[in-house]
Order: structure tokens, then sequence, then C-alpha cells
């Protein structure tokens, strides 16, 4: 997999998600939490449905970031500015 540039700027939320036990199957980050995790401000796109979809991209993005871990999007609320993840594997 091709590897962005501006990847580098996901690796703490990569690492978050490398970091979690695998007895958790699920959990639930307000954007708040994981631009508390990135240490900078999530894009402005990341309030589309589609910044937070399960399709692996052609090169690596903040998708891989859960998507490499086992990961996947279970809901995302935009009133609540949350997302909740469930454990594939």
């Amino acid at each position: 997999m091709a590897r962005q540039p501006e990847f580098t700027k996901y690796f703490p939320l990569d690492e978050w998600f490398g970091a979690q036990p695998a007895s958790t199957r699920q959990l639930t980050l307000t954007f708040e939490q994981v631009e508390k995790i990135l240490g900078t401000p999530l894009p402005a796109s990341s309030i589309k449905p589609s910044w937070w979809t399960n399709i692996y991209p052609k090169i690596q993005s903040h998708r891989t970031c859960w998507l490499n871990h086992g990961w996947l999007v279970d809901e995302y609320d935009p009133a609540s500015k949350s997302v909740k993840f469930i454990r594939s594997k």
C-alpha cells in the first residue's frame, strides 16, 4: 500500500487503535477525543459520513488507522460528533 506523506499526522491514532486490548470489542470516540489522540484538529471533511467509511483506500489514509487493527466503524453520529467502532477480528 502506498503511503501518503500527510498520513504521518495520523500515526498517533494508528498507534492508539493498535494498543487497544484484544478483549475490547467495541468503543465510542467523540471527535474531541480523536483530536486529543491526534494532538491536532480533525479536518473539516471529518463531519461527512464518507470520512468514516470502512473501505480500504488505495493509499494509506486515516481509515487505515482503524481498519489495519481490525476495527470497523459501526455508527457515525453527526449530532453528537461521535463514532462507534466494533472489532472485526
